[in-house]
């Protein structure tokens, strides 16, 4: 049987409907029917309002026993119960409704990732199913049921498009919004995250989905007139000053008109830089001849199809997420209005603010009496209850006794009581988090009970809580983290220990911060008894970790610290001048005073001359192996021209800067190292460094040039080295005979020449690089210098070949190649490449040889077979730990990186350790709402939020922690013991290699290009697995074999030249490459990037 009640709602739609043969008088009004409709509408949003005005009681119980987010600290504050009038997120478009979507959509992005696609589709009130409707002079404004229908089904048309016909390819999660502005006519806002396999990675496949151009009428007459119509931005600026997108400075808010682009590039923001050709096409739009800068993209099949304004945006990076997101839910339209303080005193009324900003338009007005749909998701996110142990909600009738309420089973039992109960008896349920359950379990309001899922597709999503809810908020942060717990009990127990509360549970998971965390990371490192690394660790936090009271510290571990010292018969005071001593070299090496620690007595002071020595007497020790003290008589013609050329120089004390170039193999590495041998023999200081980490630590005493130089991250051409001319660096480059560069071409120029200017600058010299000898080298078809978003010439600028210190060098060619013995036809296919020879097809790409192919099946399978080939015994790799550090698979991005490294920690033998960061909002009042989204987020540079790790497990450091003792950007260490605080590693390569270090978490800031829109902290250790690594970061180093995983072409130069040259021979090599299309006939294809001009001027001298 049918409700016998009809709703306000219902009866008013009824009334709206248009049926044939009757005239409807209401339909027929005119004006008077927007006022009519937008009159009704508030009638029945008032009666709804004033229900939850009656309702506050039961709407602040489910607030504060978790079944509902908590958004404010009024809201938990007990000194405030009864005080806020709430406005619950059951009332649709409120604004807690908004922020409950943006929260969900947020937990799509957390299990799905970023969004793929921007789509905005606008009603046009032109449409010929409007037109059609209406009476002779009737205006479509007048009829804004017309509208509100047309609009609608036109909306499930481009639903059927988008994802059952799937245009744009599998649609893994997508959220919409229907927006009404004050000008009247609908529109709907689309985020679309796409399956893997249909993922937008480069701008060859955004130009298949989204053009900014005219086009051309001959051949393509509607559409060509649909973006006259509907896409042409204004115009603004000079043409149109009082244009309503045109700001108080006289800037359009949307950049119009852009720049001309002869092809699409990932632009600094959050959406690409599309083609806009300058081809001469223009139209004439409102009064203006307009060309292609002032075309909004749009996607050319569904314009011409729905004939309307439909906006489609590529979202190209992260960033994209938290402004579009919040965007489109935004909410209505409001009118302007004063906010008061909350004060103690004062009843914030949300239902009074609400409906004193409401701006309701006649369209918007019809759509909710209709009942359409306002905004939807898929796949569905399920709230799941949170509240503290005896807490949750218990619903009973009037006339129920309480005692046996109380004393029933199901009154006991909620969401997250039952999640506990489900894990002590189903062993599946144990592998999951609480958020994770939805997914495989229905949870059933009527028994209290999960039972296993049979079909639907659900994420869940814990509702939030604010951190000032203490407990239950820590409580939270546990379930997002701890798998299969069995009670309130067993979440709060940590490696065996009950915590007598939840803060300090999360707090011994290190989710948490606490004041004692690096005391206690201390004390783990000195129970190993190795006193110089715990001096270094020390060095390290007081560096990295900012103490707020180093001397407690100092005093504290003092004796752990000495304890190598104390076993000589020196007095107390001696041993702890030579403690302090070793820790005030670690800091100078690391670019620090100890003074500035507040270690000292204020009576006691260093001698600056001890320091300035210390710098010069630490390179006059560094070991010369015999190996390179011979080097030189196995040097081939070209070496031995270059080595007496440069020691030539050295010996005779002349200026001279050279450049030693040569593809990899060529013995660049091995010249250098015979050079600094030649130098260091004689009691001579020669500093060795390179551009990256990796190739650093291959040369003895190397450094980076960023550490060595103290050359700033960020330079131009005014930017200048920190040193000073009286510091022991200064003094130390002053006495060098020999200055090594290595990898020189992965620098910005503006790197080098800073090094150029602060040499004349210490050594009062006109001459370059202040008349010292200088030796740069590498290899120009490698990587170039990061140019974030950089077009081709950017890169080409910033390149060493475009500064005004190249024509000054004295340039050398390596040519003979020694690993060429080994595969003379491999080394010859590989320099090929690198110079961009090899046969290119068609559509710009090259063949790889069928046998270093892996071959493609999906994703998952063939991944697996690449991994079976490079890391075919993992359990004796384990043991082996030389054969291990000598494989490694490469991929171009850090995503991919993290994937490899994941599935090859689970196959690892050993038990697993998880070290959870703590990241913090720089906006403490964004923490509850993003710190979920935060935990998914691993900015380049940054250790993941879940570091999983093994005994014995291949590791890289991420940060220049100490590089004089080898710890560089990119050094490759092995896991030899954890601790909570702490881990104890082992250089794995390099002149360092076997040393024992101790590395502890330091805190982390993105870079402002790097962190995705939200500011924030990330306290974490500063590694990660190195199963797989960046092709990027392997530049520098010879593996005995090598894994190319290319699920996506690579993107910059060099990047394929360096991938296979990290190989010895063809056999020692395996490749991956994900097919570009279904459709390509030609499986073993993938893009080579060679800037061909850059090679030119590189090889000329």
């Amino acid at each position: 049987m049918k409700d016998p009640i009809v709703s306000c709602r219902e009866y008013y739609c009824y009334k709206l409907q248009i049926r044939e043969n009757v005239r409807s008088i209401l339909l027929l009004s005119g004006r008077l029917l927007q006022q009519f409709v937008v009159d009704m509408y508030v009638k029945i949003e008032t009666s709804r309002l004033d229900y939850f005005r009656s309702k506050q009681q039961h709407i602040r119980s489910e607030l504060y026993q978790g079944i509902v987010d908590t958004i404010t600290l009024g809201e938990v504050d007990a000194s405030k119960v009864g005080k806020r009038i709430i406005l619950p997120s059951s009332f649709i478009g409120g604004p807690r409704d908004m922020r409950k979507r943006y929260m969900e959509a947020m937990a799509l992005v957390q299990r799905y990732g970023k969004p793929d696609i921007f789509l905005t589709m606008t009603c046009n009130p032109n449409w010929q199913e409007i037109s059609n409707e209406l009476r002779l002079h009737e205006e479509s404004q007048n009829r804004p049921d017309l509208v509100a229908r047309v609009f609608c089904a036109k909306l499930e048309e481009l639903k059927d498009r988008l994802f059952k016909q799937q245009i744009f390819g599998k649609v893994s999660a997508y959220v919409y919004v229907i927006e009404h502005q004050k000008r009247g006519l609908p529109h709907a806002h689309f985020l679309i995250i796409l399956q893997r396999d249909w993922k937008l990675y480069a701008p060859e496949s955004f130009d298949q989905i989204v053009s900014a151009e005219i086009p051309d009428k001959n051949t393509n007459l509607h559409l060509h007139n649909a973006v006259i119509n509907h896409m042409i931005h204004g115009p603004c600026g000079v043409l149109n000053p009082t244009n309503v997108c045109m700001k108080k400075n006289g800037c359009c808010k949307s950049q119009y008109p852009k720049s001309f682009a002869s092809g699409t590039t990932v632009g600094n923001d959050c959406l690409p830089i599309y083609k806009r050709s300058d081809n001469g096409i223009t139209v004439r739009v409102r009064g203006h001849n307009l060309d292609n800068r002032w075309v909004v993209p749009y996607n050319p099949y569904l314009l011409a199809t729905f004939d309307c304004h439909i906006n489609v945006e590529i979202c190209s990076t992260i960033k994209a997420v938290k402004y579009l997101y919040k965007y489109i839910y935004k909410g209505h339209d409001r009118v302007a209005f004063n906010l008061v303080s909350e004060q103690n005193n004062q009843q914030i009324d949300e239902i009074q603010q609400f409906q004193s900003a409401r701006w309701i338009a006649p369209p918007e007005a019809m759509w909710r009496i209709y009942g359409f749909i306002v905004n939807e998701m898929y796949p569905a996110v399920y709230g799941l209850h949170l509240h503290l142990e005896d807490q949750h909600q218990v619903t009973f009738r009037a006339n129920e006794d309480l005692i046996n309420v109380l004393n029933s089973d199901r009154s006991a039992k909620s969401m997250l009581t039952e999640f506990f109960a489900l894990n002590r008896v189903d062993e599946n349920a144990r592998t999951l988090l609480y958020k994770e359950f939805p997914e495989f379990y229905v949870w059933s309001q009527q028994y209290k009970e999960w039972t296993r899922r049979k079909k639907k597709t659900v994420i869940g999503r814990i509702v939030t809580a604010n951190p000032f809810e203490g407990e239950r908020y820590y409580l939270r942060i546990l379930l997002n983290h701890v798998r299969g717990p069995l009670s309130f009990e067993h979440l709060r127990t940590v490696d065996g220990v009950v915590a007598p509360t939840f803060r300090e549970a999360a707090t011994m998971h290190g989710l948490l911060q606490r004041d004692s965390s690096l005391e206690d990371c201390l004390h783990e490192a000195s129970l190993y008894q190795m006193p110089s690394s715990l001096r270094r660790l020390f060095a390290t936090i007081l560096v990295y970790c900012n103490p707020t009271n180093p001397r407690e510290l100092w005093e504290r571990f003092e004796q752990d610290m000495s304890v190598n010292f104390r076993s000589t018969k020196d007095s107390m005071l001696n041993v702890r001048m030579q403690v302090l001593r070793s820790i005030s070299f670690t800091l100078e090496s690391m670019g620090k005073d100890i003074n500035s620690f507040h270690l000292l007595d204020d009576d006691i002071r260093f001698d600056e001359e001890q320091v300035e020595s210390r710098e010069i007497d630490d390179e006059l020790v560094v070991e010369i192996s015999e190996e390179d003290i011979v080097a030189s008589e196995a040097l081939n013609s070209k070496q031995r021209h270059v080595y007496n050329s440069v020691l030539g120089k050295v010996f005779s004390n002349e200026a001279a800067t050279f450049f030693v170039d040569g593809p990899g193999g060529t013995g660049k590495t091995f010249l250098y190292k015979a050079l600094l041998a030649a130098v260091r023999s004689r009691k001579l200081v020669a500093l060795a460094t390179a551009s990256s980490g990796v190739a650093a630590s291959i040369l003895p005493g190397g450094r980076t040039a960023h550490s060595r130089f103290k050359i700033p991250l960020d330079t131009d051409e005014h930017s200048m080295c920190c040193v000073s001319k009286q510091s022991a660096i200064a003094k130390l480059l002053r006495v060098a005979r020999l200055i090594i560069w290595d990898e020189a071409p992965m620098s910005r120029k503006q790197h080098i020449e800073t090094l150029n200017k602060m040499l004349r600058d210490i050594n009062d010299s006109e001459l370059t690089f202040g008349g010292k000898v200088i030796v740069c080298g590498g290899d120009f078809r490698q990587v170039l210098p990061v140019v974030r978003k950089g077009t081709r010439q950017q890169h080409v600028d910033a390149s060493l070949v475009s500064s005004y210190l190249w024509p000054t060098l004295i340039k050398f060619h390596l040519t003979e190649n020694m690993r060429a013995r080994l595969d003379p036809v491999f080394s010859e296919y590989v320099l090929e490449l690198g110079n961009g020879m090899p046969p290119i097809t068609v559509d710009e790409t090259i063949k790889i040889p069928d046998g270093m192919l892996v071959p493609y099946e999906d994703d998952c399978t063939s991944l697996d077979h690449l991994i079976d080939a490079v890391f075919h015994d993992i359990h004796e790799y384990s043991i082996n730990i030389s054969a291990m550090m000598n494989r490694a698979i490469l991929t171009p991005k850090n995503s991919y990186v993290d994937e490899i490294n994941a599935l090859l920690i689970h196959r690892f033998p050993g038990e697993i350790k998880r070290y959870y960061s703590f990241d913090e909002a720089i906006d403490a009042s964004e923490q509850s709402v993003m710190e979920d989204f935060l935990n998914t987020l691993t900015p380049n540079g940054l250790p993941p939020h879940e570091l999983l790790l093994k005994i014995n497990c291949p590791i890289m450091l991420l940060r220049n922690i100490n590089p004089s003792e080898g710890l560089c950007n990119g050094t490759r260490l092995i896991c030899r013991a954890f601790d909570r605080n702490v881990i104890d590693a082992e250089i794995a390569v390099g002149h360092h290699s076997g040393k024992r270090v101790f590395i502890p978490r330091i805190p982390f800031l993105p870079n402002v290009d790097e962190n995705s829109g939200f500011p924030f902290k990330r306290t974490q250790f500063p590694i990660r697995l190195s199963f797989a690594m960046t092709i990027n970061k392997s530049q520098g180093q010879t593996l005995d074999f090598v894994g190319i995983y290319l699920p996506q072409p690579v993107f910059s130069h060099g990047q394929l030249y360096v991938a296979l040259s990290r190989a010895k021979t063809a056999s020692t090599v395996r490749i991956l490459l994900r097919p570009v299309s279904t459709e390509r006939s030609e499986k073993n294809c993938t893009k080579n990037i060679v800037y061909t001009e850059l090679l030119r001027l590189a090889s000329s001298d």
